[in-house]
């Protein structure tokens, strides 16, 4: 129940903080992922116990990559600022999060790859799914229901490949950032394929977002 509250109380004020930084405009999200990034290098760079500088510079790499891309995001839809097209995202991935974690935690029996990542389930991922399906077909319409699927599917991805990351080092955090989740690497793993994948198919596809009947 502690760990409940701590997860939920931190999950607040991460989450605010990072809405509010992609709502205010462009400069204020360039910040936020910038800082993101360069904590992700340096959680990376404390918790590889055996990294090379090779491994250190292609982890930085892939970083900067992913960085312009999820910088690319609100840009890509309509060729202006558009804070909804990202922010549709962010709520897609944490409602993924949080359906795989209230689902998972009491009904986990069928564990998904314990080797890697002993508290991840079937359960979970299903509920995860479900959830952020009915998120996606909120934000973004009937038609894009699937897109909550595809999220479940990367996002679970993304957490399982930090989550052998940490194992091979011996870590049960990638950083203590914040309570009861950990570091900007555990927070931002569900990002990690979502986000390249995301600006691809907003590129190809028509995307309406709720969230701009609401934002400025």
């Amino acid at each position: 129940m502690k760990e409940t509250f701590t997860r939920m109380i931190t999950g607040i004020i991460f989450g605010a903080i990072v809405i509010a930084a992609v709502a205010l405009g462009p400069w204020s999200n360039a910040v936020l992922w910038i800082v993101v990034s360069s904590l992700a290098v340096r959680e990376f760079m404390q918790g590889s116990q055996k990294a090379s500088p090779s491994a250190v510079w292609g982890f930085s790499a892939f970083v900067a990559l992913w960085m312009c891309m999820v910088l690319g995001i609100p840009w890509c839809n309509s060729g202006a600022y558009e804070p909804s097209a990202l922010l549709s995202l962010i709520f897609i991935i944490w409602t993924n999060d949080s359906g795989a974690y209230f689902v998972g935690k009491p009904f986990g029996k069928h564990k998904l790859m314990p080797h890697v990542s002993p508290g991840k389930s079937w359960e979970g991922l299903f509920g995860g799914a479900v959830f952020a399906s009915l998120m996606a077909w909120c934000l973004l319409g009937g038609d894009f229901f699937w897109m909550g699927l595809l999220v479940a599917v990367l996002a679970t991805a993304g957490d399982l490949i930090e989550s052998a990351w940490k194992r091979r080092n011996g870590i049960k955090d990638s950083g203590k950032l914040m309570p009861g989740h950990g570091g900007v690497l555990d927070r931002f793993d569900g990002f990690m394929l979502t986000g390249p994948v995301y600006l691809v198919l907003l590129s190809l596809l028509s995307f309406e977002f709720t969230l701009k009947t609401i934002l400025p």
